[in-house]
């Protein structure tokens, strides 16, 4: 351990503005919400990336090599945006970017922020934070796999906050040994299904401990505000001889 024996000055970034190397062979434009490509270069925001800001400038690295520009971020603050279908009862809800310049309310893309104020329809103040990690929330549900049959397994379930489910595993306790046995769970917010986000559980799928059996990706109509409930069904079941598992739900903002 090294500790101070004289005044250390050090430099403090000051503000809400952060700058990040750039990928190579692209252009991000003023105003672009922009994403990490997971080996820490920013790039006009892809569906899933991680959100760290808006540029505050165009920056035009088509010709270079990764890093050799950055891209200076607007990283905190608010924002009017245009948000499909965005109406004066979404205060508070969750806000996705599924690219650099398109925004939604239907949980699919990058968190980015949350509904402000309503301006009209369609748009909105937008709170974001680029430095606040969206969070996450792990349900798990214990499914006796001998007792599923068509129908809901989950009913009216209410998470009470704004989200959005981000996906559905299955991990196997007691393996399934009968063959031929199968049932499809899938996950509704009220009484519309959830689209994507189906896992298909199978005799062989269900073993050996510990197999996680992995949802579908979910695709739409996947978020929820606070006063929803969500339930979890089954459907095309034949009727298990034995196994158990959790049921894994992610819920995020």
């Amino acid at each position: 351990m090294t500790t101070l024996a004289a005044n250390l000055p050090r430099a403090f970034d000051l503000g809400d503005h952060n700058h990040i190397p750039i990928i190579a062979s692209d252009i991000v434009y003023q105003g672009a919400a922009v994403g990490d490509n997971a080996s820490g270069y920013g790039r006009p925001l892809v569906s899933g990336d991680p959100f760290r800001g808006f540029a505050l400038e165009k920056v035009d690295n088509s010709s270079g090599d990764a890093g050799d520009l950055n891209i200076k971020l607007q990283v905190r603050g608010k924002i009017q945006l245009a948000v499909g279908s965005l109406a004066i009862t979404d205060v508070g809800r969750p806000v996705y970017a599924s690219d650099d310049n398109t925004f939604v309310l239907t949980g699919i893309g990058s968190y980015i922020g949350h509904v402000h104020r309503y301006v009209s329809s369609g748009y909105g103040i937008i709170t974001f934070d680029a430095d606040i990690p969206e969070e996450v929330l792990i349900v798990s549900i214990p499914i006796t796999n001998a007792e599923l049959a068509n129908g809901d397994i989950v009913t009216t379930y209410t998470p009470g906050f704004n989200g959005r489910i981000k996906a559905l595993d299955y991990v196997t306790h007691d393996p399934v040994t009968t063959a031929s046995k199968a049932s499809t769970l899938n996950a509704e917010v009220g009484t519309t299904n959830v689209t994507g986000g189906t896992v298909a559980l199978t005799s062989a799928a269900c073993t050996p401990l510990g197999k996680k059996v992995a949802g579908a990706a979910i695709t739409a109509a996947a978020s929820f505000k606070d006063t929803d409930t969500l339930s979890i069904e089954a459907s095309s079941t034949t009727t298990f001889s034995e196994g158990t598992g959790v049921l894994l739900i992610k819920l995020g903002k």
